[in-house]
């Protein structure tokens, strides 16, 4: 089972859902424990199917930055 989140930077990404954490590209590190998961899915080709859609909505691949840390 994996989870699909979003990062603050506004990357959608997705994770198993018993991992602790994530990186995102960005450099920062997201705790699974504290993110809103938007969505659920039984294999990782569906989780990478919907981060893929969610990344190409209405605004597109736009406004990424690098995390402050």
């Amino acid at each position: 089972m994996f989870i699909v989140f979003r990062c603050s930077c506004g990357r959608h990404l997705y994770a198993r859902k018993e991992a602790k954490s994530r990186t995102c590209p960005c450099g920062k590190r997201n705790i699974l424990s504290q993110v809103r998961v938007l969505s659920q899915a039984e294999d990782a080709a569906c989780a990478g199917e919907m981060v893929r859609k969610l990344q190409m909505g209405p605004r597109g691949m736009t406004g990424f930055k690098p995390a402050h840390l």
